[in-house]
């Protein structure tokens, strides 16, 4: 007898942004309960979702406030919640750039799945920056994409 599955598919897109401007480095890569993600500066990017999410990829983009200021190169990194813990899932690099308003742009860096990262209900996604980020030149834009079930 033939087992047949009925695939779930996502009911809506999801994206979310989350700036990083003026923003304390977190001095971590160790799991990190709870209690002390704020004291780590690990930062929440999404939210629990009623029946979870499906993450596509994820971006990181320099947006600082001067259009022709130079990015420092970072480290951004992703972490997975699981109710009780955080735990450092991925990172992203970025380069310095200096970017122009005709010439250069500003930095841009993907995290891209193969596989799409499910997050169950009452888990969320984190991010943090290896160096301490300034509102001027350094801010860093973290976007998710995806899709919610």
């Amino acid at each position: 007898m033939a087992v047949t599955a009925t695939p779930i598919f996502a009911q809506t897109p999801f994206v979310k942004s989350l700036t990083l401007a003026a923003q304390t480095a977190c001095s971590t890569r160790a799991p990190t309960a709870t209690a002390s993600l704020a004291g780590a500066n690990i930062i929440e990017l999404t939210a629990v979702s009623t029946n979870g999410l499906r993450i596509d990829s994820i971006d990181v983009k320099a947006c600082g406030t001067g259009i022709s200021t130079a990015n420092a190169a970072n480290i951004v990194g992703i972490w997975i919640w699981d109710g009780t813990t955080a735990f450092l899932y991925d990172e992203i690099l970025v380069t310095a750039v200096t970017p122009s308003a005709s010439a250069a742009a500003s930095f841009k860096g993907s995290l891209v799945f193969t596989q799409p990262l499910n997050l169950p209900a009452a888990y969320k996604l984190f991010a943090t920056v290896g160096v301490t980020t300034t509102a001027a030149g350094t801010a860093l834009q973290v976007t998710v994409f995806g899709g919610a079930y």
